[in-house]
């Protein structure tokens, strides 16, 4: 459930929805794209409130998270009656389906029928479906969902080329690392709630550090670590040098200065940056809840420039 949630999409911007299952994205993708309703507040598309009138449906291209087709067309054929449904003529269904078909890797299986297609060949399609009709805001619900690694990666680069171009991009996902790659602007999503919204520097900080990791060489005597008073769990050794994990860079400065005293000397020194899983997780914790979101690698044009949602 959606709880007084309020954000703006600004023209050729990429935007990520993140946030881990069931947080309420793909229901708020749905009440954009005029599929579902709020109980209270309104949605603003290409500047205009109020119900989704069939002139901006045009201009949005939409793929779900789990993109249903008629399993007996050919991918072909299937571009092809959502051209009709677009309003394209004869010939720009012709020209556009083979581009996108291509555009998307699928150009070999054009001729193929929908139910022989893998999960990612189903979620190549779905990518092309969205793009047929060449919209100024493509909505995506979870676009590398099913995807290996190469997938991923094709899509990365084709959102880069659709913000090229000039077009507006809002995609959901769970897995941060795509979020890291390809956003101008992150919104977190929790519970139905808004935690946090901005770029990745105005989240993580540019200067944010988790830790600082200090590999000293050598190793003090046993007995200097221990009346050193290094805290439980912050060093460990590892082969002939000592490995030691400050909060941060001053308290890393303080631990270098006695260990030289001991004479040893810095191997390494490595500030450990903060990620967005880092901030999302803090905020789901002052919020009062868990979750589990994917970490890197892992599977999960307005009018008036603006698009908004508010919704409960």
């Amino acid at each position: 459930m959606l709880s007084d949630l309020h954000f703006a999409v600004e023209r050729n911007e990429i935007v990520g929805f993140l946030g881990p299952n069931g947080a309420g994205k793909t229901t708020t993708i749905k009440i954009l794209n005029g599929l579902a309703f709020p109980d209270s507040g309104n949605v603003c598309l290409f500047g205009e409130e109020g119900g989704m009138r069939a002139a901006a449906r045009r201009r949005i291209g939409f793929m779900p998270e789990q993109p249903y087709f008629y399993e007996y067309l050919t991918g072909e054929e299937f571009l092809g009656l959502c051209g009709h449904l677009n309003g394209l003529s004869r010939g720009e269904i012709a020209s556009r389906s083979r581009a996108m078909l291509g555009r998307v890797g699928l150009d070999a299986a054009g001729n193929t029928a929908v139910r022989k297609y893998s999960k990612g060949m189903m979620q190549r399609l779905g990518l092309a479906q969205a793009l047929l009709h060449d919209p100024e805001l493509v909505i995506l619900d979870e676009p590398m969902s099913g995807l290996d690694p190469v997938g991923r990666m094709e899509v990365r680069n084709l959102i880069r080329e659709l913000k090229g171009s000039g077009k507006t991009i809002f995609f959901s996902t769970h897995i941060v690392s795509d979020v890291e790659a390809l956003c101008d602007r992150v919104i977190m999503l929790h519970r139905g709630q808004k935690v946090a919204e901005g770029t990745v520097n105005d989240l993580v900080g540019e200067e944010g550090v988790r830790f600082v990791e200090v590999t000293f060489s050598p190793v003090p005597p046993r007995g200097w670590l221990e009346a050193a008073g290094i805290p439980a769990g912050n060093g460990e050794i590892q082969g002939g040098t000592f490995l030691l994990r400050a909060g941060n860079v001053d308290e890393a400065n303080r631990w270098i200065g006695k260990f030289r005293e001991a004479g040893s000397q810095v191997f390494s020194f490595v500030p450990v940056k903060k990620q967005l899983e880092d901030i999302f997780l803090e905020q789901v914790s002052e919020k009062g809840g868990r979750a589990a979101i994917g970490g890197r690698g892992e599977q999960e044009e307005a009018g008036d420039g603006r698009e908004e949602k508010r919704g409960r």
